[in-house]
C-alpha cells in the first residue's frame, strides 16, 4: 500500500510540474506572437512614413526659391506651429489617412541661412507615433530625414 501511495504522489508532482512548464511555454509563445505582430506593424509604419516623407521631400527639392518652399508647406500641411518658426505639422490616423486622426504626426522644420550668393535651406522632416506600440513599448520617431538645399541668387548651376 505504501508503494501505491508513493507512486501517486510522484506522478501528481510530475503532472503539476508538466502543467507549469507548458503554461510558461504557452505564455512565452503568445508573447512572441504579440511582439512579432507589432514589429510587423512598426515596419509597415516605417514604409508608409518613408513614402510620405520622401514624396514631400522630392517636391521641396524641385522648387526654385525658398518662398516657394514655404508656400508649398503652408498649403499642404495642416498647421504651422507657433512655438518654433517655420515648423509645419500634418496629422494622420492609424491607416495613414491625413487629417482624420492624430495617431501619427509628420513635422517639418525649415531653417534658412542667407549668404552673399544665395540662401541655404536646412530641411528636417520626421514622422512620430503618438502612442507606444504594445509589447514593444516604443513610440516616438518612426522615420526621419534631414537635408539642405542651396537656392542661388542671379542664376547659377542649379537653374
Amino acid at each position: 500500500m505504501n508503494k501505491v501511495s508513493l507512486n501517486s504522489k510522484v506522478s501528481l508532482l510530475e503532472i503539476i510540474l508538466s502543467v507549469i512548464i507548458f503554461a510558461a511555454a504557452g505564455i512565452i509563445m503568445v508573447n512572441c506572437f504579440g511582439i512579432a505582430r507589432f514589429t510587423q506593424i512598426r515596419a509597415n509604419d516605417k514604409a508608409a512614413a518613408g513614402a510620405i516623407i520622401q514624396s514631400d521631400f522630392e517636391i521641396i527639392k524641385s522648387l526654385k526659391t525658398p518662398d516657394e518652399v514655404h508656400e508649398f508647406l503652408y498649403d499642404s500641411y495642416d498647421e504651422k506651429t507657433s512655438d518654433k518658426p517655420h515648423t509645419y505639422v500634418k496629422y494622420f490616423d492609424e491607416n495613414w489617412v491625413q487629417g482624420k486622426g492624430r495617431e501619427y504626426i509628420v513635422t517639418i522644420s525649415v531653417d534658412q541661412e542667407n549668404y552673399n550668393s544665395g540662401d541655404l535651406v536646412s530641411i528636417n522632416i520626421s514622422a512620430e507615433k503618438t502612442k507606444p506600440y504594445p509589447f514593444i513599448r516604443k513610440g516616438g520617431e518612426v522615420y526621419s530625414v534631414e537635408s539642405k538645399k542651396f537656392f542661388p541668387f542671379n542664376g547659377g548651376a542649379y537653374e
